[in-house]
């Protein structure tokens, strides 16, 4: 994909755009085509990316259930069936 990141010289606004062919991208803020195209590194997956990710994965998970047990839990203390 060819997707670029560049920074609007004229407002300073930095963004990505989708460029195909020649076509000419303009800046989203102020609509001026005079942009700097920046260096972007390609991400790299390896085994131990993959394993930071899945940590972190579980840790939001862990935080997402506990904050779910607490909102049933509150839910049922005051809501009388």
């Amino acid at each position: 994909m060819p997707i670029f990141d560049f920074v609007c010289t004229s407002c300073q606004h930095t963004f990505e755009v989708l460029v195909r062919g020649s076509q000419v991208p303009a800046c989203p803020a102020c609509g001026s085509e005079a942009l700097e195209k920046q260096l972007t590194l390609p991400a790299i997956k390896t085994s131990s990316t993959h394993g930071q990710a899945m940590a972190a994965a579980k840790r939001r998970d862990k935080i997402q259930g506990a904050e779910r047990e607490y909102t049933q839990r509150q839910y049922e203390l005051n809501h009388d069936d």
